[in-house]
């Protein structure tokens, strides 16, 4: 959900709401420890598709949509076919009709495959409106957009470490503004590159943030029609500095507190803006030539919102996922067994997380053990546990992103964190940062000498650690709860579930996680649904409570009976290995342990498949003990750019019954949210899915869309010369700026893309009239909706419609779903 940050702490200044809108369109960037998918595109859903490409385009010269050359390749290939094209054409928005009216044609299927053809000859984009400092550059060949980069990012980098570098700022106890003011009256490096009056001019800058923008906006004469895409362009000097600031203040938001870390970086960008202003100002044919530009408003012009050349791109995307709907569409095989006829009882059933990745797992498990259920629930399990380690220095929001957590859990005996587990902390976190200081980084083996030679032995050659197989203490609630409030929660995680009759004796609770070595953005491989981190606490709570006897007591009470001989068991999915362990197998009824064992047994074997079948797609090779033996390796590999895919190739979200998916491969690239319509009576539990895990899923598609689209703005370029930030982000070789998305090896095999940008397909088992009722509720889905950020289309309760839900609110019916397999 976008969260807006309430005027920032200055409600009464006349900036406050234009300085709101501005950093509301930057979208927030997670810090390595608990890294989450985000769309890059968040402060833009109020606003088309095509509308953002254009001015993404504009401001920033960045791509929302492949180039063309790339969907020729498609066309050619035949991946995207002429049906596909005749549904783009047909189904066009206005944006991108009026930009082929422009040039005296019509937007036809022959006008289009005409031009594709031959190439548009483009022009680059004139970015507008451009600060100052890239004003100069452009005109003068200089670098002075570069430098106030570089000079606003190294004082970020040193005010927000977080013990990495050996040297702390002085000035850590003010806000990050009073911390620069502080640095910059004595800092000489602006003087040495030629602003000599930099340390007597910042010393007379307002002491205020807002003020100082107020002042900047005033001294550079900046029209007021202008100031709000102004200063979108002055944070986007800093990109990945804007995203962690939004981030904080997001974080201080959903707490319901006023932070303005964003603002104050906006007020020092600014500054230095000022500054190099005046430095120029007796120069009237720079000042005046900077100012005239200002005036010039490219969407003013008459001209086209979408340029010729990026609607053409508009059309061919939209033929592409047109291809991958039909190809969804065919994988949906509605149950016609009368529903009304009760299932036999299942031997086994399985929740997992929608993650794709779980998804091969799962068809794995089904296809060797077809008298077990797999359920399909986000992997927070329903429950936002604010939980503590004794290995952490901060509790862990495990939940997700959209939420705040609302239940404390601990992994400490008592829920307190022990003396030795403090010192140990403590151990821990001087180790790492004496390894991580720059002071260290050529002497840390020399000082250990032979007995750290060992470890880089083991580590190069992928030898598991002593301790990599051990299970971590079972977690628990910590917080005030009585025994009504429990049941409350147990209930709505069943009903989550579907799972309110008909339990099997044994019930798995699987949550997953990943296994990497030297890898900044392993944490990206974790549960999205539990904020970065893996599932397992929240997978052995619920089971906990499951499993308490009192609480199935009131269960039974308010009508969900589990039975005597039905146990949860809670287990972790390692997504790079695809090993699944149980916890508190010993613990477990003795009557149980035989069907334990075997669910153990077909769980080894579903993940060795799974492992196989992921293997063609990450070496290109096919099944062997070899190869099992090199996907297994990866996770321990400290040289491994790509030790799994993650989500890559996510494409579609499938809200309803696992029967209907049951019989098809969906190759991993669809998250599979469980639903009955007709136990959902009052569709809270849809409401909660289409509110919730539909816009994480959003969320990770579109960043993994844009990091393939455009992984020099929406991504975090080369591994290889990725370097950690202050124990927060990484920056590209020797910068200080924080990269905003994923590496560019977890979209690209160094041939071809493995994800293929396409906007995420929703495809929802319930009547579009209930969609359209949650969706009047739910402004922030609506957005995504509406403006084509995903494709949404209601399959009836039943399964035997698929209807599109258009921009302009109706539903557009189409082929039957059973029709398409023919």
């Amino acid at each position: 959900m976008h969260q807006t940050i309430h005027l920032y702490g200055y409600p009464n200044h006349p900036l406050a709401v234009t300085v709101q809108q501005v950093c509301d369109k930057i979208a927030p960037l997670w810090p390595l420890s608990h890294f989450v998918a985000v769309n890059p595109f968040v402060g833009f859903a109020d606003q088309s598709f095509a509308a953002t490409a254009a001015q993404y385009q504009r401001i920033q010269g960045a791509d929302t949509v492949m180039p063309l050359k790339w969907y020729r390749e498609q066309y050619t290939h035949r991946i995207i076919g002429m049906e596909d094209i005749r549904a783009a054409v047909a189904n066009a928005p206005q944006e991108v009709r009026e930009s082929f009216a422009a040039v005296a044609e019509p937007l036809t299927v022959d006008t289009l495959l005409r031009d594709v053809s031959t190439p548009a000859d483009t022009e680059p984009p004139t970015l507008q409106p451009e600060p100052f400092s890239s004003f100069l550059d452009q005109r003068e060949n200089t670098h002075w957009q570069p430098f106030i980069r570089t000079e606003t990012a190294k004082w970020c980098a040193a005010f927000f470490d977080q013990g990495q570098s050996a040297w702390s700022l002085p000035w850590k106890s003010a806000t990050l503004y009073q911390a620069w003011q502080q640095a910059a009256a004595c800092d000489q490096n602006p003087r040495c590159n030629g602003l000599k009056k930099f340390c007597s001019m910042a010393a007379t800058l307002p002491a205020s943030p807002i003020q100082a923008i107020e002042r900047a906006l005033t001294a550079l004469n900046i029209p007021q029609a202008r100031t709000e895409e102004f200063l979108y362009r002055v944070l986007l000097m800093v990109p990945g500095w804007s995203g962690h600031l939004r981030y904080l203040d997001r974080e201080r938001a959903l707490q319901g507190e006023t932070s303005n870390w964003l603002v104050q970086l906006l007020a020092i960008i600014l500054n230095y803006e000022v500054i190099l202003f005046h430095h120029f100002e007796s120069d009237p044919d720079r000042v005046l030539g900077w100012q005239r530009s200002l005036l010039e408003d490219p969407t003013d012009t008459g001209e086209p919102m979408v340029n010729f050349e990026l609607a053409q791109r508009l059309v061919w995307q939209a033929a592409i996922e047109h291809a991958i709907e039909q190809h969804i569409k065919a994988s949906i095989q509605p149950n016609t067994a009368p529903s009304h006829t009760p299932p036999a009882r299942p031997t086994v059933q399985a929740a997992f997380c929608i993650d794709v990745r779980s998804e091969i797992l799962r068809r794995s498990l089904e296809a060797l053990h077809p008298d077990l259920q797999t359920i399909g629930f986000a992997g927070f399990f329903g429950i936002a546990l604010d939980h503590s380690h004794p290995n952490q220095e901060t509790s862990q929001a495990r939940c997700p992103v959209l939420l705040a957590p609302s239940t404390k859990s601990c992994e400490c005996r008592s829920g307190r964190v022990t003396a030795a587990a403090t010192a140990h902390r403590a151990s821990l976190r001087g180790s790492k940062r004496f390894r991580e200081a720059a002071a260290s980084s050529f002497s840390f083996v020399e000082t250990l000498g032979l007995s750290y030679a060992y470890k880089l032995v083991k580590d190069a050659l992928g030898l598991p650690s002593r301790n990599s197989h051990s299970q971590p203490s079972s977690p628990t609630i910590v917080q005030a709860m009585d025994l009504h409030q429990k049941a409350a929660m147990t209930k709505n995680i069943l009903q989550g579930l579907n799972l309110v009759d008909n339990f099997a004796p044994l019930i798995l609770l699987c949550g997953h996680g990943s296994e990497t070595c030297n890898n900044p953005y392993g944490s990206s491989l974790d549960c999205g649904a539990c904020g970065g981190h893996a599932g397992d606490a929240n997978a052995r709570i619920v089971a906990s409570l499951c499993n308490d006897t009192a609480v199935r007591t009131i269960l039974k009470e308010d009508g969900i009976h589990i039975p005597d001989d039905t146990y949860f068991i809670a287990g972790l999915h390692n997504t790079t290995t695809d090993a699944v362990i149980l916890f508190d197998v010993d613990t477990s009824p003795r009557t149980l342990q035989p069907a334990i064992r075997e669910l153990q047994t077909h769980l080894r074997q579903a993940g060795q498949h799974t492992a196989l079948e992921r293997a063609f797609r990450l070496d290109g090779q096919h099944s062997s003990t070899a190869t099992l033996r090199k996907v297994q390796h990866r996770s321990r590999d400290w040289s491994q750019v790509r030790p799994e895919w993650g989500l890559a190739g996510n494409t579609a979200f499938i809200v309803a019954p696992r029967a209907w998916t049951r019989r098809a491969n969906l190759e991993g690239r669809v998250f599979l949210h469980d639903y009955d319509a007709q136990l959902d009576t009052d569709a809270s539990v849809l409401e909660a899915i289409i509110g919730g895990p539909l816009v994480v899923g959003s969320w990770i598609n579109l960043q993994y869309y844009g990091s393939a689209v455009d992984n020099a703005h929406f991504g975090s370029g080369h591994k290889s010369i990725h370097n950690v930030v202050g124990g927060i982000g990484v920056a590209l070789g020797n910068e200080y700026d924080l990269s905003p998305g994923l590496p560019w090896q977890s979209v690209h095999n160094g041939d071809q893309l493995m994800h293929e940008p396409a906007r995420l397909l929703a495809c929802i088992a319930a009547e579009p009239d209930r969609i359209d009722v949650i969706l009047s509720r739910q402004p922030h889905v609506t957005h995504l909706v509406e403006n084509q950020w995903i494709h949404l289309i209601a399959l009836g309760a039943d399964g035997k419609s698929w209807k599109r839900r258009l921009p302009n609110n109706s539903w557009q019916s189409q082929q039957p779903l059973g029709k398409t397999m023919h």
